[in-house]
């Protein structure tokens, strides 16, 4: 595609595999199939990271506790999770993605946005074209869903609308219609605390946003949340699908095998494994010699609501991080802290052309 074709004149698809990590398992072994199961951790430190559709009947969802899992469906089985197994068979789903078009923006190991607006095969249709990938998918054992619009936000959220293997089309006369009739929950981004604010000022879905003055959107959320907010509402996603990504952010982070119930157990793992890893992972000997926008501390505590605290910062200072870190335990109220965090943001040279909300 040349970035200089109008907005509404390109063809955006977003394929999101179903239920990657499970389907991954299935093939190696087809018994699965019939019985519901879960990749990840059984036990009480065990987490979800994704359900069969089996298994999803019952309530078990990603994320959750392999505990709660348990309680929820008692025959439940669990698989440990293979991430080199999966990076592979995901690079097949590459390569197959790639016999149709060169720009292919992999957004995670299991989602890929496609620019099909220059595509000349199957008569130039970007559904036809979807779903003879789709099909091609279903011979190596994996099915798909996907949406296909003429932006990127459109085409993921429209891709959550036939899930599994189905795929739904948003044309450009209809992206505003579609996205007024969509609760705020569904625009990327828009998280629990904003949705909560949102609501509480009288704005539950797209159109509400519409018709919203920007300067009350903005005390709301913030300047730049809020007009990324209206943007989004109002359909305008000029972001390309972008075949060569930097990376946005580094972190590292670990489930503890017991709750932390005091401070200094955490600084002391921060000092011993977490700053060790991430010095690593940014691959700089100094760490002034990292140049970042900011740094986030996470942790999550023992009845799995997380907190982050972040802070600007042009490089990498150790002794921030610890300060992060008390703020967010002063958030516990008592808890045990069973996950703790650290990430540090990159510079983005395309910053201005990114429309993903932060507004939690």
């Amino acid at each position: 595609m040349s970035q200089q074709s109008p907005p509404d004149t390109r063809k955006i698809a977003l394929l999101d595999l179903d239920a990657f990590f499970a389907s991954a398992e299935v093939l190696r072994d087809p018994s699965l199939r019939e019985r519901p199961f879960a990749v990840g951790g059984g036990s009480e430190r065990g987490v979800v990271a994704t359900a069969n559709y089996l298994a999803r009947q019952y309530g078990v969802r990603s994320a959750m506790s392999g505990a709660h899992a348990r309680r929820l469906c008692p025959h439940l089985h669990f698989v440990s999770p293979d991430h080199r197994y999966y990076r592979e068979l995901s690079k097949q789903v590459l390569a197959v993605l790639h016999k149709v078009t060169d720009r292919v923006e992999p957004a995670s190991i299991d989602e890929f946005y496609l620019d099909l607006t220059d595509n000349t095969q199957f008569h130039g249709s970007a559904s036809l074209t979807m779903q003879a990938i789709r099909d091609e998918l279903r011979k190596l054992g994996l099915t798909a869903s996907a949406g296909i619009s003429c932006q990127k936000m459109v085409a993921k959220i429209a891709s959550e609308e036939q899930k599994p293997d189905g795929q739904f089309v948003v044309p450009p006369d209809d992206v505003l219609a579609y996205i007024a009739q969509l609760s705020l929950k569904r625009i990327p981004g828009v998280g629990p605390k904003s949705l909560e604010r949102l609501q509480h000022a009288g704005f539950y879905t797209g159109k509400d946003i519409q018709h919203a003055a920007l300067d009350r959107l903005q005390r709301l959320l913030g300047d730049k949340a809020g007009w990324l907010l209206q943007q989004r509402c109002n359909g305008i996603d000029v972001r390309p699908v972008v075949t060569e990504r930097t990376r946005k952010s580094v972190g590292c982070e670990e489930t503890l095998r017991h709750d932390f119930q005091h401070l200094r157990q955490v600084e002391q793992f921060l000092d011993e494994v977490l700053l060790p890893q991430l010095k690593k992972r940014l691959g700089q000997s100094r760490w002034q010699d990292t140049h970042i926008k900011s740094q986030t501390v996470k942790l999550k505590f023992s009845d799995f609501q997380q907190t982050t605290v972040s802070r600007t910062a042009k490089t990498v200072s150790p002794s921030l991080f610890y300060q992060l870190v008390r703020d967010a335990w002063d958030r516990r109220e008592q808890r045990g802290v069973r996950l703790v965090g650290l990430s540090v943001a990159l510079p983005d040279p395309d910053e201005q052309l990114q429309l993903e909300l932060e507004l939690d």
